[in-house]
C-alpha cells in the first residue's frame, strides 16, 4: 500500500478514536488521504511549504540573501555565511552547491497528489481546483530548475519500479521543451483557477498567478533565445528564431493581468513616493499590487529573520546590519532630476567634502526606500555609518577619534539630539556603508518581536509591467514598452522617459525589483553576468565625519575578500557527477 507523507495532521482527525486505531502521524494510507478533504488540504499545504518560492535556510535565515550575493547586489556581513560563499564559489563537476535545486522528490509528491485527487470521489470542480494548484507548484518548480540547469527531465506521472528503463532513467528534455511545458500548463490551469479568493488570499494561485508565472518564464525563454547559444542538441539554449514566439507569449500573459481592474500599482501615499514604495512591501491589507505571495505569521510559529538581519546596528541586538549593498549596485539609482546616479570615483578622496543629503537624499525615492544610508531616519533616530570623526578639541586643534563610545563635546543639538559619537556602531562601518532596507517593517522593534511576519511577494504588478515592457521592446513595440516603463517611473515620481534604450530598460528593472531575487537570474538570461561580475572585486564606501563642516570625507574600499569568477560555463549550473552516476541517461552541462 502506498503511503503519503504529511508534515502534520489536523488534530480534528484524532477526535474520539482509540489510540491503537490511529495510524502513525507521519504516514497515512493514500486511500485515506484522498478520501478526506481535510487530509487533502493538509497534504497540499505541505506541498506549498516544500516549494522554493524564496530562498531560506542557513543560520538565522542568512539565505534570505542568498541570490543577491551572486547577483552583485549586496554581500552578507560574514565571509562564512552562505550568501558570501555563493558569490565567490567556482563551480565544478561536483555540483552546484548552495545554488542547487534538483527537486524531483517534490515533483514525485506533486504527481502523487495530482493522481490521488484525480481518482478521488469528490466533485469535479473541487478536483480541478486542487489539481490546478498542484500543477502551479509543479510548474514553478520546473521553472526553478530550468533557469539553473537548462533542460531537465519532464516527469508528470508517478514512476514505478516496473516502468521501462527509459522512464526510470529519463533523459534531459530540451530547454525549450521545459519552457513550453510551463507555458502550456499555466494556460490550462488558468482556465480552471478562480480570479480571486475570499479574504484576498494571495497565498494560493489564481488565474492571474498562472499568467504571472507564464509571463516571467517565457520572458526568460525569449532572452535565452535572443542572447544565448544552443548546445547539446538543444538541452541547453533555445534557437534564436524562437525568440519572437516567446516574447509574444510573455507579453500576452502580462497583458491579461494588466487589463484586469483588480490589480493596480500600489499608490496609497502618492505624495510621498519613498514611504509609498516602502509600504508596498509591508502593507498586507488589500494591497492591489500583489498577485501571489508567501504568507508569514510569527503568531502561528511561522516567522522569519529579515528585519533582525537588516535593521542597522544601534536599533536592535543580535544579527543586524547583515546585508551590505555594493556601491556598483547603488550607482544604478539615478537622481530625481534625471542625473546619473554613478558616483565620480575621482572625487572619492581625502580632500573632498560631501553633503550626504545631496549625495543620497536626492536620489530616486526607491533608493531611499530600499537602502539605509548615513543620517537616514529610522524609528525616529538617525542611522550612522562613519568610521571616525574629525573635530576640534578644547584647545582648538583638529583631531580624529575612532572611539565608538566617545561623544563629541557639545554635540547635543537639534541635529543630534542624543549627541554625536565619534564612530558609528561597529557593524555599520565594516563592509560597504550602505545596507538593505527594502521589506523592513519600521514598526517592528525588539520590544515587539524578534521574528518578522512580513509576507514575501512572489509576483506583483510592478514586475509584470517590466516583463511586458521588455517583451514589447524586443518585439519593436517601443511605444508600448515606454508606456509600461513610465507607469513604474511615475509612481516613483521619477522623470518619464521619451525614448527607451536597452540599458535604460534593464536599469529600470534592477532598480524597481532590487533585492527581490531577480537580478542574479536577469544578468544570466541577458548573458551579461560575465561582463558584470567576472574579474571584479566589488566595492563599498568608508565615511569620515567632519564635525565642523557637518559633511563627510568618503573614500572607496574593497567590499570583498576575493576576485569574482564568472565564466561562460556558469550561465548553467552543473548537475554533478553524483546525479549522472545515479542516472546514466543524464548528460553534464558543457565546461564541467
Amino acid at each position: 500500500m502506498k503511503k503519503v507523507f504529511l508534515g502534520f495532521i489536523l488534530m480534528s482527525m484524532m477526535g474520539c478514536s482509540k489510540v491503537l486505531d490511529i495510524q502513525p502521524l507521519d504516514m497515512i494510507a493514500e486511500t485515506a488521504v484522498f478520501s478526506d478533504k481535510n487530509l487533502i488540504e493538509a497534504n497540499l499545504l505541505s506541498l506549498y511549504n516544500r516549494t522554493k518560492f524564496q530562498e531560506l535556510g542557513n543560520q538565522e535565515n542568512f539565505n534570505m540573501g542568498l541570490l543577491a550575493g551572486p547577483g552583485g547586489e549586496y554581500r552578507a556581513f560574514g565571509d562564512w555565511q552562505d550568501p558570501y560563499i555563493a558569490s565567490i564559489k567556482i563551480y565544478d563537476n561536483t555540483g552546484s552547491g548552495l545554488l542547487d535545486y534538483w527537486a524531483y522528490t517534490a515533483i514525485r509528491q506533486l504527481n502523487e497528489f495530482i493522481g490521488g485527487v484525480n481518482s478521488s470521489k469528490f466533485e469535479q470542480a473541487y478536483k480541478d481546483q486542487k489539481i490546478s494548484e498542484a500543477r502551479f507548484l509543479r510548474g514553478f518548480i520546473y521553472f526553478q530548475m530550468v533557469k539553473r540547469f537548462g533542460g531537465v527531465p519532464i516527469i508528470t506521472k508517478v514512476q514505478s519500479l516496473n516502468d521501462p528503463k527509459e522512464e526510470l532513467y529519463p533523459a534531459r528534455n530540451k530547454e525549450a521543451e521545459v519552457y513550453d511545458f510551463i507555458g502550456k500548463e499555466m494556460d490550462e490551469i488558468a482556465a480552471l483557477l478562480p480570479t480571486s479568493y475570499t479574504s484576498n488570499d494571495y497565498s494560493r494561485p489564481t488565474r492571474f498567478a498562472a499568467f504571472a508565472l507564464k509571463s516571467r518564464a517565457l520572458l526568460y525563454a525569449g532572452s535565452i533565445a535572443k542572447f544565448g547559444t544552443v548546445a547539446l542538441n538543444g538541452i541547453i539554449g533555445i534557437p534564436a528564431a524562437d525568440a519572437e514566439k516567446y516574447f509574444t507569449a510573455s507579453l500576452d500573459a502580462s497583458k491579461k493581468i494588466m487589463d484586469n481592474s483588480s490589480f493596480s500599482l500600489y499608490n496609497k501615499l502618492p505624495n510621498d513616493p519613498t514611504k509609498n514604495f516602502t509600504q508596498l512591501f509591508t502593507d498586507e491589507n488589500n494591497n492591489p499590487e500583489i498577485i501571489f505571495g508567501v504568507k508569514w505569521d510569527p503568531k502561528l510559529n511561522k516567522g522569519h529573520s529579515w528585519d533582525a538581519l537588516c535593521t542597522p546596528a544601534g536599533f536592535t541586538s543580535g544579527w543586524n546590519s547583515n546585508f551590505n549593498v555594493f556601491l556598483e549596485f547603488a550607482d544604478l539609482f539615478d537622481y530625481q532630476d534625471g542625473r546619473s546616479g554613478v558616483i565620480n570615483r575621482s572625487r572619492l578622496n581625502n580632500n573632498t567634502l560631501w553633503d550626504i543629503d545631496s549625495l543620497f537624499g536626492l536620489r530616486d525615492p526607491r533608493f531611499k526606500a530600499s537602502m539605509f544610508y548615513p543620517e537616514q531616519i529610522w524609528q525616529g533616530k538617525k542611522v550612522f555609518f562613519h568610521s571616525s570623526t574629525i573635530y576640534r578639541n578644547a584647545s582648538g586643534q583638529r583631531v580624529t577619534s575612532t572611539s565608538e563610545t566617545f561623544m563629541i563635546p557639545n554635540s547635543v543639538s537639534p541635529q543630534f539630539p542624543d549627541g554625536f559619537y565619534a564612530k558609528a556602531p561597529n557593524r555599520n562601518t565594516q563592509k560597504t556603508g550602505l545596507h538593505v532596507r527594502k521589506r523592513c517593517d519600521e514598526a517592528l522593534t525588539p520590544a515587539v518581536s524578534l521574528q518578522s511576519g512580513t509576507d514575501f511577494i512572489v509576483f506583483r504588478l510592478g514586475e509584470v509591467l517590466l516583463n511586458y515592457a521588455e517583451a514589447a521592446f524586443y518585439l519593436n513595440r517601443n511605444a508600448d514598452a515606454l508606456t509600461a516603463i513610465n507607469q513604474i517611473r511615475q509612481r516613483a515620481k521619477m522623470p518619464v522617459r521619451t525614448i527607451l534604450t536597452e540599458a535604460q530598460l534593464r536599469q529600470e528593472r534592477q532598480v524597481e525589483l532590487a533585492f527581490e531575487e531577480h537580478r542574479y537570474w536577469d544578468i544570466r538570461r541577458w548573458r551579461i553576468a560575465e561582463a558584470t561580475l567576472n574579474g571584479r572585486r566589488l566595492q563599498g564606501l568608508n565615511y569620515v565625519y567632519d564635525f565642523d563642516a557637518k559633511k563627510y570625507i568618503i573614500t572607496l574600499k574593497n567590499a570583498e575578500g576575493a576576485t569574482r569568477v564568472f565564466q561562460p560555463r556558469h550561465y548553467y549550473l552543473p548537475l554533478g557527477i553524483g546525479r549522472i552516476a545515479d542516472n546514466p541517461s543524464l548528460v553534464e552541462n558543457p565546461g564541467y
